[in-house]
């Protein structure tokens, strides 16, 4: 059985578009539509070029299309608008059943997870009218939810607001806080904005803006909120210690809002497995608290956390609901495929030399090692909002004006924003205090025993670090480069960042890696088995 699952903009402030195809069970292509249109978040985009991405990876027309499954349940419309736009598209439209937003993320979490059991949390803005869900899940039990969180009680719409007032673009830059939180203290209570209570949090409406639904480039906040904190800061304008005060203060109080929801659920469920979705999960310092909380055995926090994974999830979901057994996910990598010929085709057109390799991963340690800034991209891309070795940017941990460098030359970005390291899994307990491998990049972790100092670059000014742990099972070339890097550094780690600049999406195509490599100050691009320097 072939299933498509789908989300995309029928509204212009739906975002995420994309596509997932999963055919009897096995994953064949997930894909967001930003990579293919460039255009971040594709607002208000239908998701017609992942959708056709994802059947020339599997050989398919849209005729062999079993069922298409997307988020938008509670939309009176969404049922005939969605026949409509696939025919328009496609000349035909198979079977559409419709789920729930948050049951698409839930599903997204709990099916990639690998657990045959677990209590499930997704929280974000809102969708389908409500801004979370509790739920229990089993492989033979499926999901039942338990509890819904209404839209005018949501901690992404708090975050959101925050993240408006000190002058960021909300339902984008809510990272921006993240990152910027550890600069300040949290010493400005919240607390009648959003606080924990016995049955998890309360976010007082009244502190943003009544119609909840307009664009990123309005604010957020309302004029209750201005009351009681001041004046909010307007783009472009400098930071001062107050507006970082301010977004230690966001920052803690999700933290503790969300660990008490987390606690809520686990007396509902008594479970030790938890996996997590919706936009707050993406909040890696908020998933670090999770992390230590003495119950959670086991953590699974779902790649595409955000509405980037509600395509994935009705596909998941709707395998799972017509009794098909799902093929476990160990790894992200689920893009489309760009063959050798089209590699070429792409060096041709740009007018560059290029150098073949018989080792990519050699060679990028060794210039890694130089001090050179380098662009990876190799294989299908992973999804997700964070680049995981196969649409990177690389570069030495071991340096500490890295990071300025690479934020000044190459991403052109706000200087407090941390970069991660890609550590390979055999080492990654050396170096950082994790219970479990972190392949996906979620959770922040403290730097052990003076590691910090040792990989400047990618520690955080609070001595934390966002992590990827890499498996050489799962992912051999990208564990090579690293381990080569490790023998000749004595560091196990290299600092990865996304393929992109601020602003773009992260490359897809060969094309477009070339674009963006001529674009910024990145010292040398490999492409799959090819060098690539701008001399």
């Amino acid at each position: 059985m072939n299933i498509l699952g789908i989300h995309g903009g029928v509204t212009v402030n739906q975002h995420d578009a994309g596509a997932a195809l999963i055919s009897n069970g096995q994953l064949i292509c997930f894909i967001e539509e930003e990579r293919l249109i460039r255009v971040k978040s594709a607002p208000g985009v239908l998701p017609v070029q992942s959708i056709w991405a994802c059947l020339k990876e599997a050989n398919l027309s849209i005729r062999d299309i079993d069922l298409v499954s997307l988020p938008g349940e509670t939309y009176e419309d969404i049922f005939e608008r969605t026949r409509e736009w696939v025919i328009h598209n496609f000349g035909y439209a198979p079977p559409i059943e419709l789920i729930n937003h948050q049951t698409a993320h839930l599903a997204s979490a709990f099916y990639h997870s690998g657990f045959n059991s677990a209590m499930c949390l997704s929280y974000d803005a809102y969708g389908d009218g409500i801004s979370g869900a509790l739920a229990t899940a089993s492989i033979k039990g499926g999901l039942q939810v338990l509890e819904t969180l209404p839209r005018t009680n949501s901690l992404g719409v708090f975050y959101a607001t925050m993240t408006s007032f000190l002058g960021f673009k909300p339902g984008e830059d809510e990272y921006k806080v993240m990152g910027l939180a550890p600069y300040g203290q949290p010493n400005i209570d919240l607390s009648f904005f959003c606080r924990p209570t016995p049955e998890g949090y309360l976010s007082d409406p009244q502190f943003f803006r009544k119609r909840i639904d307009g664009t990123q480039y309005e604010q957020l906040y309302s004029k209750t909120l201005i009351e009681n904190l001041g004046e909010p800061r307007r783009q472009g304008e400098p930071i001062t210690e107050f507006y970082k005060n301010i977004a230690a203060s966001t920052q803690d109080t999700l933290e503790k809002s969300a660990v008490s929801l987390v606690h809520h659920l686990y007396k509902l469920t008594n479970s030790n497995s938890l996996c997590l979705a919706g936009g707050v999960a993406l909040n890696c310092s908020l998933n670090r608290e999770l992390a230590k909380l003495p119950f959670i055995e086991n953590l699974f926090i779902q790649p595409s956390a955000s509405d980037r994974g509600l395509a994935l999830g009705c596909a998941l979901y709707a395998s799972a609901k017509h009794g098909i057994n799902i093929k476990p996910l160990n790894h992200v990598f689920f893009g489309p495929t760009y063959s050798n010929d089209v590699i070429e085709k792409a060096i041709a057109l740009s007018g560059f030399n290029a150098k073949p390799l018989d080792d990519p991963s050699a060679t990028a340690a060794e210039l890694i090692e130089k001090g050179q800034i380098i662009a990876w991209y190799q294989g299908r891309s992973e999804c997700g909002p964070r680049a995981l070795g196969h649409r990177s940017i690389l570069a030495d941990p071991r340096l500490p004006e890295m990071k300025d460098q690479i934020n000044k030359r190459v991403k052109f970005r706000e200087e407090f924003r941390p970069f991660a390291p890609s550590v390979i899994e055999e080492e990654y307990q050396t170096l950082f205090d994790l219970k479990a491998p972190s392949p996906y990049m979620t959770i922040a972790c403290d730097v052990k025993n003076g590691w910090g100092n040792t990989l400047p670059a990618t520690t955080h000014v609070n001595n934390t670090a966002r992590v990827q742990t890499v498996n050489k099972t799962i992912d051999p070339l990208y564990h090579s480069l690293i381990n080569k890097f490790f023998k000749s550094t004595g560091r196990p780690a290299v600092l990865n960042t996304s393929f992109n600049i601020q602003g773009q999406p992260i490359v897809e195509t060969p094309l477009q890696a070339i674009s963006t490599f001529a674009g910024c100050g990145i010292d040398t691009l490999i492409l799959g088995n090819y060098l690539i320097n701008k001399k």
